[in-house]
């Protein structure tokens, strides 16, 4: 492990460097250390090293990651499964981090994605005619990963309140 590349650098030092600039997941780990040339071998036992001192912790980040993003940005859940899968992470944790953000029975993507649109809907110029703006948050909302119905229901039938506060 202590194998040295140009510059001196080892993997595990070049693992510490890019785990002070932000927490990253097993695989986002695993494929900047091999990009950066080093071999399977010393990467897997860095990375096994890592998960054992607890500064690699998928489990953690994927709950962090995914409530930091729906806070933040105020996705659905198909928008944050497609986020999380990217990030390399498994589908158990994929689920249980969408469990942890939106409640065992997905009632949460209700309340979020209202958040959501009762954000764009405030942005809405007043001189807009009401069925474009009524449009323009149905798309608004599925392209932030929420479901069809959800944004229908949202952008058809509580559009009028939405609008008032």
């Amino acid at each position: 492990m202590a194998r040295l590349r140009g510059g001196g650098k080892s993997c595990l030092d070049k693992a510490y460097r890019l785990l002070a600039r932000r927490p990253h997941s097993v695989h986002e780990l695993t494929v900047k250390l091999k990009e950066a040339g080093y071999g399977a071998g010393e990467v897997d036992e860095v990375v096994r090293l890592l998960v054992e001192k607890g500064y690699l912790d998928d489990d953690a980040y994927c709950k962090g990651y995914a409530a930091s993003r729906v806070d933040r940005m105020r996705l659905g859940p198909k928008r944050l499964r497609a986020d999380l899968a990217r990030k390399g992470f498994d589908e158990a944790l994929v689920e249980s981090a969408l469990e942890n953000v939106y409640g065992s029975d997905g009632g949460g993507e209700w309340d979020v994605a209202h958040e959501a649109a009762r954000k764009k809907a405030a942005a809405f110029k007043p001189e807009m005619d009401a069925k474009e703006m009524k449009r323009k948050l149905f798309g608004h909302l599925v392209r932030r990963g929420f479901s069809t119905d959800v944004a229908r229901g949202l952008a058809l039938d509580m559009f009028d309140k939405l609008r008032e506060g």
